[in-house]
Parts: structure tokens; sequence; C-alpha cells
């Protein structure tokens, strides 16, 4: 069973995981998530890049690290995005997306940012507006990769302040409104409040709490 405290007191507290807040996140929408099975599968992983990055020749290369993060986890790993089943809330679960080899940007992205740190490297996620990429920040600018396309090396041609680690917390945030809109579209009313409910144990900008709270209440009203 999970050995993870509850998502509001990770949600709450001033620098939680990202992995224990994601894969919180997916046990209290999902009772029964292996927790523990994919924090162990996580350092495995992590384990291999810092075997593939010491054989390297060149560990402290962030090109070098970046190649091997994206040929380990999107080539041999075959870590990509689902093209099929987009927006099921499947691929917002850390712990199926580690099983399935499959998921959305964020969760792609989540789970290369926890391999890097586990191996020793200054990866984190990237919220750029309208995808969610990863990124090496220790080059500048910022090597980003793709996960979701298996790892490919992208650019940002925008505001080069959106190429920014973001916190757990902001991570997770944009999880639950993926899932909120994914719980909605399939007529699980229920889940998708449990999930808006959720929006609210984390720390939002003042401007946004109203609107999270407005979209409860729609939520709830729908329910009846």
């Amino acid at each position: 069973m999970p050995t993870l405290p509850p998502f509001s007191e990770l949600a709450s507290a001033p620098a939680p995981g990202l992995d224990e807040l994601a894969l919180a996140l997916a046990a209290e929408l999902r009772p029964g998530t292996d927790a523990d099975g994919a924090l162990a599968e996580l350092d495995a992983l992590g384990d291999e890049l810092a075997v593939l990055l010491a054989g390297s020749g060149d560990e402290e290369d962030p090109q070098t690290a970046a190649a091997a993060t994206a040929a380990l986890l999107g080539g041999e790993h075959g870590f990509t995005g689902d093209t099929d089943e987009y927006d099921h809330p499947d691929n917002s679960m850390l712990d199926l997306v580690l099983e399935r080899r499959r998921g959305l940007p964020i969760l792609l992205s989540v789970v290369y940012a926890e391999v890097g740190r586990r191996a020793g490297l200054p990866l984190a996620g990237v919220g750029l507006p309208g995808h969610y990429v990863v990124g090496h920040f220790g080059a500048s600018p910022p090597i980003l990769l793709d996960p979701f396309g298996g790892g490919a090396q992208v650019s940002y041609a925008g505001d080069p302040e959106d190429v920014r680690p973001w916190t757990p917390t902001e991570t997770a945030m944009r999880m639950l409104n993926n899932l909120v809109m994914a719980y909605t579209a399939r007529g699980d009313l229920l889940t998708a409040r449990r999930a808006a409910v959720m929006r609210l144990h984390l720390p939002a900008e003042p401007r946004l709490r109203p609107i999270l709270e407005r979209e409860l209440r729609a939520i709830e009203d729908r329910l009846g």
C-alpha cells in the first residue's frame, strides 16, 4: 500500500517532491495506486541513467546528458505520447504512465525530471503555452526535450521568460486542470468534482482562486 502523505498535506507543504505529489494526486483519485512500486521504478530508471552517464565519457556536458536521457527514456524504454486517447485520465496518472510508457506531455516530463534528478541532473518541467516539456537547466539557454515526442530536442521562439523550471505545485495544478476536463468530458462528474476540490488545496495566484471556486460550483450544480 502507498506510504505517502495525503495529497492535501503534500499540496500545502513548503517544498513537496514532484514524484510524491504526482503519486498522491493519483492515489486520491484512484484508490489502490501503487505509489511504492512507482517510486521503485523511478529509482531503477535513475540508476540506469547514472550508469549510462558514467559511461558516456563526458557526463558533465549538458548536451551529452540530455541526449543520454532521451536515448534511455524515449529510445530504450519507449516513453512517448498517447496519441490514440490523448485526454484519457490514465495519461495523467504517474504510476500508470510508468507502467504503460504512454501519457500526456506533463506526466512524461515528470518521469524525465524525476529520473534525471535521481541521476544528479538539473532537469525540470517547463510549462510552455500550449505544451509541457522538460528542460536541462545546466545549459544556457536551457536544453529543451519533448518527452511526448520521444525525447526529441526542441526549440522555443517565444518569450525566454517562459523557459523556467515549474514548481511541483504548479505542475500539479496543470495536471488537475487536465483531469477536471477529462472527467467532465466523460460525464464522470463525481470524480471531476473531487479533482476540482483538490485544486483548492494547492497554492494559487489570488486572481485564480475565484475561477477555481466558480468551476467547482458549476460541477456541483450539474450534480444537483
